[in-house]
């Protein structure tokens, strides 16, 4: 039976949240070779949104390896919003099909997913829903603008999903992260992890890096081309 040529690792660290409200989620399927991946972030630091976090990973990823990244998406908020949990998240879920010569992708939020290529260059696949990217876009301004930079503008329950897909054959790693890894670690830091041919320890130098002692949850989950 196929293999995925993937090799998945993952890491968190909780920071000086009270709660960890952050999730990740990885499922594969040996007969056809595909893997998904789900990061989401719970909005807070409450046990309501780690709940949210928790049921939109495991419900997006299944969704995701059935048919698509968006379909994992509105399986994760249909879900969500049947449950009746008050709180909410962000997501990005990332697909890899043997059979398929595109690397597909699907979030929403401050979630986030960088690309190492075969070329050893880091692309950065999403851009933020922030009300402070908004503000980038339209005005040219540069730099953070940290009172608009949290406010998300799309969630898992609210607004629609965002979906992107890159060239597989030149894919080495990818990296799904929540932002608390993405606002304290530099893409310096991302690329030298992603060279890494363990992805658990790729994985576990990036959340580490950024959450031991951080303001926020941090989550990493690393994808590495089997060699």
């Amino acid at each position: 039976m196929p293999r995925t040529p993937w090799l998945v690792g993952g890491a968190q660290r909780q920071g000086r949240r009270e709660v960890q409200a952050d999730a990740f989620a990885v499922a594969g399927d040996q007969a056809t070779g595909r893997v998904a991946v789900a990061v989401t972030d719970g909005i807070g630091d409450t046990k309501a949104a780690a709940s949210a976090a928790d049921l939109a990973a495991e419900e997006a990823v299944g969704a995701a390896l059935a048919a698509t990244p968006e379909s994992g998406c509105i399986r994760a908020r249909d879900q969500l919003v049947a449950s009746g949990i008050t709180a909410d998240a962000s997501i990005v879920i990332a697909l890899f099909d043997p059979t398929h010569s595109r690397a597909r992708f699907a979030w929403a939020g401050l979630c986030r997913a960088y690309v190492l290529t075969t070329e050893g260059q880091l692309q950065r696949v999403t851009y933020d829903h922030s009300l402070g990217e908004r503000i980038r876009r339209h005005t040219g301004r540069r730099g953070p603008l940290p009172l608009y930079d949290r406010k998300v503008t799309r969630t898992v329950a609210r607004h629609e999903f965002v979906t992107t897909s890159l060239p597989a054959h030149s894919t080495a790693a990818v990296l799904l992260c929540t932002d608390g890894v993405s606002q304290a670690v530099d893409d310096r830091t991302i690329a030298a992890a992603l060279l890494r041919d363990d992805p658990n320890a790729a994985a576990e130098l990036l959340a580490g890096t950024a959450g031991t002692n951080g303001p926020d949850n941090a989550t990493a989950v690393v994808l590495r081309r089997a060699h």
